[in-house]
């Protein structure tokens, strides 16, 4: 009987872990861009973009809404949600070098932030506030 139950036990968290890995969080946030920017090294021109979760795990696709642009990013980190400024908050972070702004973080309402880059070197921040889809 205790073997039954451990085997059962074992493979309800089996079924719950494949479940789980298959589970992707949606994000979905969409912004107009006033400025050129970097991602992961490519500039991508001022204009309306739409920020979601990648194909690979752990990854952001930035792509424009003609779709003539696209960018993927790696998620460095997450940062815990609490630090919004409110809960319905979805805000994109630009870090700004001189004339050049490199996408640091994507805020999306309910959610942990995504750290997509971080900047050494002195820098300011542009954040960009943006209705959640």
């Amino acid at each position: 009987m205790r073997a039954k139950t451990l085997m059962m036990l074992t493979l309800a968290i089996l079924l719950v872990a494949v479940f789980a890995s298959g589970q992707q969080l949606v994000v979905k946030v969409g912004a107009k861009i006033p400025f050129a920017f970097s991602v992961s090294g490519k500039v991508l021109p001022a204009g309306e973009y739409r920020f979601s979760e990648g194909p690979r795990a752990g990854s952001l696709t930035v792509r424009s809404s003609d779709g003539k642009e696209a960018a993927m990013a790696l998620i460095q980190t997450r940062i815990a949600k609490e630090i919004h400024t409110s809960a319905g908050d979805a805000h994109v972070v630009f870090d700004k070098i001189g004339n050049s702004y490199f996408l640091s973080e994507v805020w999306v309402p309910g959610m942990d932030g995504f750290v997509l880059n971080v900047t050494k070197e002195a820098h300011e921040h542009m954040i960009l506030n943006v209705p959640s889809e």
